[in-house]
């Protein structure tokens, strides 16, 4: 017994532990407290201990499990994730018009959440289409869970499943969003819904808000706070185990310019500045580029096409996606592209390219490489629009908490006047919630809880979460460590089995941090 206590592995599931200790130590405890009367003090430290495994034990037959408590609604769960991921809710201001600000798709996914909740008999709330909530509980204060509807654009990859849709195929789920946002956003859900329905005495009520323009600038959330009141204290479901309690501070460069280039007609690719871009095209005047690029794609063992229209030569090539707050794990097609570009003509934009950002996602080329607590700065290249010898590109950087945002601009703006370009930016502010702050603390412990985890503790990440939009607030879950949803990727995935254990975590975060 002091093993498994002195290990925190005190388990709920450890029932035939429990059943005989709960038999033993009764009568032992009685013994315990007669002797205690009569015999000196010293001499009963171990019948002190057998009090309190007896509380102890008392205390654990008291304890709900939360994971069975899960599977009782596994069924509904997959069918509203599976509704929702049916729902294509990608930004699209073509349709954008008042009460749904980010296009026709993610109002619907907005109205879908807020009928779930209303369905469920809880009050809901439309923040005039930007985001929505569900109050789950009664009181005046607020526990807040942060959570995005919307999602990145499939266009371009090769998926092995449906994109649009929630696929079960052995212990996995397939589909856009079932692991960024709307698996754990239904998983928090779930887990607000099965702790209110427990009988204890609760500090606050949960509020569920989900917001549709996460993964666009998170418009939706700076307006919703606008208008609505913060949460007492919160966490997203939007990163990753253990409990994150630092993210390093967005900075976007826009850089633009002119040239007086008369060979490349255009350069198109990325969609959205926190990806990786996995295919970029260009539009050559001529038509003498079939060996050079046959050569420079044998050379990187790059895969991509040439094709010669009306006089003029079609490039394609591909490269991999990945999120820009880990840019490394991708191959950016943008790049490379300009690489064989800035090879072949002088176009001053691909040169541009060429020199300070192929190969290299440190900003070592830039001059402005810093590691810091938070780990490395990472520069990702996510658009890049070139036609009519006017071009512009966008930059996604992650900056660590104690990084010099004054170097790094000076240093920019050198690289930029260098070529005649120009550049804007703008510089957000890092998230750091103390470690040892209870919130922190006691999402760690469930996540230990339910783990056993003793390796991982709590930590800091480069990507940027609706943490970042309330005080108080870290981002918790749900990928595992050791895991990888291929998120913004082909072929998003998470197990049913994470999933399910999330909602446990979650359900069990909420009743300790509720309960008085």
């Amino acid at each position: 017994c002091l093993t498994f206590i002195n290990h925190n592995t005190f388990d709920c599931n450890m029932k035939l532990y429990v059943f005989i200790l709960h038999i033993l130590l009764p009568p032992f405890y009685y013994i315990s407290t007669t002797l205690e009367r009569t015999l000196q003090k010293g001499a009963v430290c171990v019948f002190q201990i057998i009090q309190k495994l007896y509380i102890i034990v008392t205390e654990v037959n008291k304890m709900i499990d939360f994971k069975e408590e899960v599977l009782k609604h596994k069924d509904e769960m997959l069918k509203d994730l599976k509704d929702l991921c049916l729902i294509p809710s990608t930004l699209d201001e073509s349709t954008a018009k008042e009460n749904q600000p980010f296009g026709e798709n993610n109002r619907k996914a907005l109205d879908l959440m807020l009928s779930i909740g209303q369905r469920d008999g809880f009050v809901t709330d439309d923040c005039d289409g930007y985001a929505g909530s569900i109050d789950i509980g009664e009181g005046e204060e607020c526990f807040g869970i942060l959570g995005h509807l919307d999602v990145v654009p499939t266009e371009g990859q090769e998926w092995d499943y449906p994109e649009y849709d929630m696929t079960l195929d052995g212990d996995t789920l397939y589909g856009r969003g079932v692991a960024d946002d709307k698996g754990p956003l239904i998983a928090a859900y779930y887990a607000a819904k099965i702790v209110n329905e427990l009988d204890f005495e609760k500090k606050m009520k949960v509020r569920i808000i989900f917001g549709c323009n996460e993964e666009n600038g998170s418009r939706c959330m700076h307006y919703y706070f606008q208008h609505r009141p913060y949460p007492k204290m919160g966490f997203t479901p939007d990163a990753d185990f253990p409990v994150v309690y630092g993210e390093k501070g967005n900075c976007h460069f826009i850089i633009k310019g002119k040239t007086d280039d008369d060979k490349v007609i255009s350069i198109h690719s990325g969609r959205v500045v926190n990806i990786v871009p996995d295919q970029a095209k260009a539009v050559l005047k001529g038509t003498d580029y079939e060996e050079s690029y046959n050569a420079f794609l044998k050379e990187n063992n790059f895969k991509g096409s040439l094709e010669v229209v009306d006089g003029n030569t079609h490039l394609f090539l591909k490269g991999k996606s990945a999120h820009a707050s880990q840019p490394q794990l991708g191959n950016n097609a943008a790049s490379n592209l300009c690489h064989y570009i800035a090879s072949v003509t002088d176009n001053s934009y691909a040169k541009f390219v060429d020199e300070y950002l192929y190969n290299d996602y440190l900003g070592e080329k830039f001059n402005v490489a810093f590691t810091g607590e938070m780990g490395a700065l990472t520069v990702n290249l996510g658009i890049l629009n070139y036609e009519n010898n006017e071009g512009s590109l966008t930059l996604d950087l992650r900056l660590p908490h104690d990084s010099d945002n004054d170097v790094l601009v000076k240093n920019v703006d050198e690289a930029v006047n260098k070529y005649g370009l120009s550049e804007e930016h703008d510089i957000g502010p890092a998230l750091y919630v103390d470690p040892n702050s209870e919130l922190v603390q006691k999402l760690h412990e469930s996540y230990v809880q339910f783990t056993n985890d003793h390796e991982h503790g709590p930590q800091t990440i480069g990507g940027g979460t609706y943490a970042k939009k309330m005080p108080n607030c870290v981002a918790f879950g749900c990928e595992f460590p050791g895991k990888n949803h291929h998120m913004h990727e082909e072929n998003e995935l998470i197990s049913l089995d994470d999933l399910l254990t999330a909602a446990a975590i979650y359900a069990q975060s909420l009743y300790n941090l509720l309960k008085k």
